[in-house]
Formats: C-alpha cells, structure tokens, sequence
C-alpha cells in the first residue's frame, strides 16, 4: 500500500461512529503509510501526540466563506506535496471530495471517495454539490461504502458498481464483551438494580426511532412492570422525547435520560441492558437514515440482545432471528412483540446474545477489517 493522505472533517479526539472508525483503521496501517488532514477540534493537542502518524488540523471548512469548501484543495495541496503522498482518501465531508478532486487534477494523484449513507443522501439535497459529486466520482479511483445499502447510493449517484468496496465498521470486542463489572455506572447514573433495562445510545434525532420505544412502552409495562427505559444522549430530539413520557405518568416513571455517555461506560452499559434498542427509521424527505449502526456491533459483542429497524444498512449489521431482531420502524406494535418475546425468554435473550458476539468476534474485528480496506485499495488502485 503507497502512502495515503486521509482528509476528513471529522476525526476524534471529537467522538461518533465515523471518527472512530476512521481512527481504527488509520491508526492501525502500516508505519508511514497514513498521513490526516482534518479539521481543529477542542482538547486536541493530547490525542495528536499519542498517535504515530501526522495529523494536520486546518480550517477545512471556512467559518464566514460561502461556500465554506470553496478554498480546502489550497490546504490539501501543501499537506500532499510535503508528505509526498501517492493517493488520496476523500474519507468525509463534501470539502474531502472537493480537494481530492483538486489533488488529482493538479498532481495526477489517484483518490477514492468514502460514505456512509446519511452524507451521501445530505449532499444531494444541493443542486450545485450534487453536481459535483457526480462529476467528482466520474473521476474517482474507487469508492469506500460502509455498507451495501451505501454502495447503492454511491452507484447511484455514478461510480461504476466495480469500483465500490464495502469496508464494514469494526468493534474492539477486547474491550466490548460480557460479563463486565457495573464500572461504577449504576451509582453514577442512578440505575436501581433489579430492572429490566432496555437501552438506547444515540445522538438523539427523530430517525433513530425512539419515539417507538416510547410508544410501546405501556403495554411492555403491563407484562412486564418491572422494567427500565434507559435514553443516552443528546440532539435535537430529545425535547420531544421527553414530552412524550409526561403524557403518561407510568411511562414517564419507566423511562430515564441519562443524557452523553462517554464511551468508558458504554460496554457497562450493555451489560447491564436486557435489551439494546434503536428502531432506526429512514425519513426520505430530510433524506436522513442509518447507513449501518456500529452500536448493534458494540452491543452484540457485549451479548446483549439488540433490536433494530428493518431500514438503511441496519439489515446487515443484524442477521434477523439469530444475532438480533429487525422491526418495523413504523409499527410499535412489531416492536412491542419483539421486546416481550425476549423479556420473557432468557434463553433465547442467552442465545441471541453469543451468536452476536461470536459473529463480532470473527467478522467484525479491526484487523479484519484493516485488511478489507487494504485489499480494496490496492485492487482499485492497480
């Protein structure tokens, strides 16, 4: 593998899926093969120094320009030509297409697009980006999806299907998995012992369909009293979410927000969960879905039972009936029936559970997963 410039607008130390997944697979290549433009970030200064390759924080996307893209390349441009790269990896954001775009036309360098499902379907609401991704994957060496569902929409939008790899998201099941101590967590937010805990962890947006959860609450409560809803996270949905528990006094006892989780109490979390929920819905008209959903990885790996909806990429990161379930998003009913099942059936929560983690264990290990990103490389790039 030649060595490759990453541009993103996102990376950590800020946190979500895609800068973690970006961050396992770039930390994890070989020595002085990955260098990273990516935007400043707060409280960075100590995560840079504990990395072994270069990271560049610049002002990818300009904070009074319009449009704020317009004069990234410039950027990338010095970074490539002092680093000495041999390709290009436009990894997210519209300004990452546009200066590897840029790169190529000006120093012949190959690149590759990457998406992940939501930042593909968001460029297209802009007549003007849409164009430009057309025309950017027209010339693109290959593409990077996260999932087959994205592969679609990238095919879609004109890279040839032959061009596109899937590279799934990965989990570190070392640190992921059962049969951890609580961590602390219970004291810490409050979580009586006893409960039926069912768990959702998320930005909190109307897609991630925890208004479903919500809704199918009081009928859970009836077979089931005894349990917990516990809400991690915070979003623009939450005011809404919180104004649907008030409208039943039992439901709003039954459910709990527990706002950021950070991510040293997630796999705590998980454990304590009997069920990990996130009925993911795709809004068409804000062009808003779930590319895949590494969380239904962490959880699984964790042997928590976890329920997701039937939409985006969720179908592949669950195998219906055997490491989880798939729901209407649509339907409280579906899930309603889905979380009794399990409540009332340990066995099946066991068994569900292990063939989770057993498919993390063998499929979705980072290694596993460094190694498709390179055999994609380097069969496109050939």
């Amino acid at each position: 593998m030649q060595k490759t410039l990453f541009i993103t607008t996102i990376y950590p130390p800020d946190t979500g899926g895609i800068e973690l997944c970006l961050h396992n697979i770039i930390k994890r290549l070989p020595h002085n093969k990955a260098v990273v433009l990516t935007r400043k970030a707060a409280s960075l200064s100590d995560f840079d120094k504990t990395e072994n390759y270069p990271i560049y924080r610049r002002s990818l996307e300009a904070r009074f320009l319009r449009p704020r893209w317009l004069f990234s390349p410039i950027l990338a441009f010095k970074v490539a030509l002092k680093e000495k790269v041999g390709s290009v990896q436009a990894a997210h954001g519209f300004a990452s297409y546009f200066s590897a775009f840029w790169l190529h036309k000006l120093l012949g360098l190959p690149y590759f697009v990457w998406a992940y499902g939501l930042d593909i379907l968001s460029m297209q609401k802009s007549p003007l980006i849409s164009w430009w991704v057309r025309r950017i994957y027209a010339q693109a060496q290959g593409g990077i999806a996260n999932s087959n569902f994205t592969k679609e929409l990238m095919i879609q939008m004109g890279l040839e299907a032959s061009g596109v790899r899937v590279v799934y998201p990965g989990v570190q099941s070392d640190n992921f998995k059962p049969d951890l101590p609580d961590n602390g967590v219970l004291q810490k937010y409050n979580i009586p012992k006893g409960k039926n805990i069912l768990l959702s962890v998320s930005r909190l947006v109307s897609r991630k369909g925890f208004d479903l959860v919500i809704r199918a609450l009081p009928e859970i409560l009836k077979k089931f009293p005894n349990t917990l809803y516990l809400i991690g996270g915070r979003g623009p949905d939450a005011r809404r979410l919180r104004a649907l528990t008030v409208k039943n006094p039992r439901v709003g006892k039954a459910v709990r927000f527990l706002d950021f989780i950070p991510e040293c109490d997630l796999a705590s979390l998980y454990n304590l969960a009997s069920i990990f929920l996130m009925p993911s819905r795709f809004i068409e008209g804000d062009g808003d879905v779930e590319g895949f959903g590494m969380v239904f990885l962490e959880a699984g790996a964790c042997e928590c039972p976890v329920i997701g909806g039937r939409s985006g990429g969720i179908p592949e990161a669950i195998i219906d009936g055997k490491t989880g379930f798939l729901v209407d998003p649509k339907d409280p009913r579906d899930l309603r029936d889905k979380v009794i099942m399990l409540l009332g059936d340990s066995q099946l929560r066991k068994r569900v559970g292990q063939a989770a983690r057993k498919r993390v264990v063998l499929e979705f290990n980072w290694d596993k997963i460094v190694g498709d990103f390179v055999r994609a490389v380097d069969e496109l790039i050939r």
